[in-house]
């Protein structure tokens, strides 16, 4: 029988690192590893792909996140139990949502960890997809809280690009986006108060040119 999964990677910003949703498999093949949140389509259940995508957010208590398609994977191999294919999804989460299974793992510790399947080309593909859209679109503001600063906007996209940003160009680029409601309130800490932002739509905006780094 032909296996038809959909397959998410679910990222978060928690103190200034990315972090993966995952959870441990029990039962075989791959038997106590880790596996990415997913779930099987159900031809009884899933009119659409939309229709399954959203029942796995929600077994997830993940319903209100932002969510979009990376890419299809199918092959022979990827299944011990014979020929498979995965739609890969990609979930960012702000860091407020509580997941209500699995457990989240810095990127960093990811080369340490059994992983099922060939979810660590999944992963793979979902972080490709995170960096390469960061650099034309708002997408990383969906990493951040109801409300954010600026510097808490420039710095997720300095982490997700691995690079720093020029702040005054950067600054311009975001506003030209027209995206942000000024909240009418500000952080206050040691720092001077800051304003506080967010988002006038749920939606991922395309900037009027690429970013490259500190060119920003």
């Amino acid at each position: 029988m032909l296996r038809m999964s959909l397959d998410m990677v679910v990222l978060r910003l928690y103190e200034e690192r990315l972090e993966l949703l995952l959870e441990t498999r029990d039962h075989p093949p791959f038997a106590n590893c880790w596996q990415l949140p997913a779930l099987r389509i159900d031809e009884t259940r899933d009119r659409d792909l939309d229709t399954a995508r959203h029942r796995l957010l929600a077994e997830w208590g993940l319903g209100h996140c932002y969510s979009e398609q990376v890419c299809t994977l199918g092959n022979l191999e990827r299944d011990p139990r014979g020929w498979s294919t995965a739609l890969v999804y990609l979930c960012l989460v702000d860091p407020e949502v509580e997941a209500v299974h699995g457990c989240w793992h810095p990127l960093s510790a990811l080369p340490g960890l059994s992983l099922a399947f060939d979810h660590t080309q999944l992963i793979a593909r979902g972080l490709e997809r995170l960096r390469i859209k960061s650099r034309y679109s708002t997408l990383p503001l969906q990493l951040l809280g109801p409300e954010f600063t600026l510097s808490e906007v420039q710095r997720a996209f300095e982490i997700i690009l691995q690079t720093p940003m020029n702040t005054a160009a950067f600054r311009k680029r975001i506003h030209r986006a027209d995206i942000l409601v000024d909240t009418g309130r500000k952080r206050t800490g040691k720092q001077r108060p800051a304003i506080l932002y967010r988002l006038e739509s749920p939606c991922c905006v395309m900037f009027d040119q690429v970013m490259h780094g500190a060119e920003a």
